[in-house]
C-alpha cells in the first residue's frame, strides 16, 4: 500500500527526498519552543490539505494511519489533566473528587497538537518518498557515504522476506504438529532461525556488494541520478509561504 503512494506521479512524490527530510526537521524545530494549541492545530490541518492535495493520499488511508497518533496525542490531555505537574486555578469541572483545571487542559491539548504536527509531517515525508531515491539522494546530494546507503537499502530490502521467513516457519511448526506456544520458547523458535537466515543473507549480500564493485567510492557512476528541479524550488517556496502564514495566523489571531 505505502508503495501506491511512493511511487505516484503527483508533486510532493517529484520533491527531493532530502529537501523534504530538512522540510520535516525545521518544522519540528520550529514547533518544539510553540506552547498554545491554536498553532500547531492550523498548521496539521494545512498539513493534511497539503498530504491529501498535493501526495494523492486518500482521506481514509491517510485517517487510518493518523488514528493511533490521535490516541496517542489523547494520553497527553489525558496524563495533564490526572497527573499534573501544578494543579491549575480554573476549575471547569470535577471527575470524582479530581479538580480538572482550565490550564491543565490547555497544556494537554498544546501537547497533543505538537504532536499530530510531527506524526503529520513524518507521514507526508514516509508516504511519498521512495526509499531508493531517498537513498540515493542521501549519497548524492548529502555525501553519505555509499557503502552505508547502498547497506541500509538492501536491509530495507530484507523486511518484506522476514516477514515471509516468519510464516513459513510458522506453517512448518504447524505441519509438525509443535502447535502455538507462548513465552520464550515460541521466541527462540522462531528468532534463531530468522537471525541465522538474516546472516546468511547479509553475508552474500556483502559478497554480491564487493564484487560488483560496492567497494565505497564516491567516484563510481549511478544508473539513477537524483537532480536539483523546478519541484524543489516550488517546495521551498511553498514551505516559506506555510511557514510564514502560520506565523502571521498566530500574530494576528491565535494568540492576541
Amino acid at each position: 500500500m505505502l508503495e501506491q503512494y511512493q511511487k505516484k506521479n503527483r508533486f510532493l512524490q517529484k520533491v527531493n527526498p532530502s529537501l523534504k527530510l530538512a522540510g520535516v526537521l525545521m518544522i519540528i524545530a520550529v514547533m518544539v519552543p510553540v506552547f498554545d494549541p491554536w498553532t500547531p492545530l492550523f498548521l496539521f490541518g494545512l498539513t493534511v490539505l497539503l498530504i491529501i492535495g498535493l501526495g494523492g493520499v486518500s482521506i481514509r488511508f491517510l485517517g487510518l494511519l493518523l488514528l493511533p497518533f490521535l490516541v496517542f496525542a489523547f494520553s497527553f490531555l489525558w496524563i495533564q489533566v490526572v497527573f499534573p505537574d501544578e494543579r491549575g486555578e480554573t476549575i471547569l469541572f470535577s471527575i470524582g473528587s479530581m479538580p480538572v483545571a482550565l490550564e491543565n487542559v490547555y497544556t494537554g491539548i498544546s501537547l497533543g497538537m505538537r504532536a499530530l504536527v510531527f506524526a503529520s509531517w513524518s507521514l507526508l515525508f514516509v508516504l511519498t518518498t521512495d526509499p531508493t531515491r531517498f537513498m540515493l539522494s542521501l549519497i548524492q546530494q548529502c555525501k553519505l557515504p555509499p557503502r552505508f546507503g547502498y547497506g541500509m537499502m538492501a536491509a530495507y530490502r530484507f523486511l518484506p522476506m522476514f516477514r515471509e521467513e516468519l510464516q513459513q516457519i510458522r506453517t512448518a511448526h504447524r505441519i509438525r504438529g509443535l502447535g502455538e506456544k507462548r513465552g520464550l520458547k515460541q521466541f527462540k523458535r522462531y528468532f534463531i532461525p530468522l537471525m541465522a537466515g538474516a546472516i546468511r543473507k547479509a553475508e552474500r549480500t556483502a559478497i554480491a556488494m564487493e564484487s560488483k564493485g560496492f567497494d565505497g567510492r564516491r567516484s563510481r557512476p549511478f544508473y539513477q541520478r537524483i537532480h536539483w528541479n523546478r519541484y524543489d524550488a516550488c517546495f521551498i517556496g511553498l514551505f516559506l509561504t506555510l511557514l510564514v502564514v502560520v506565523y502571521i495566523v498566530r500574530a494576528q489571531w491565535l494568540v492576541s
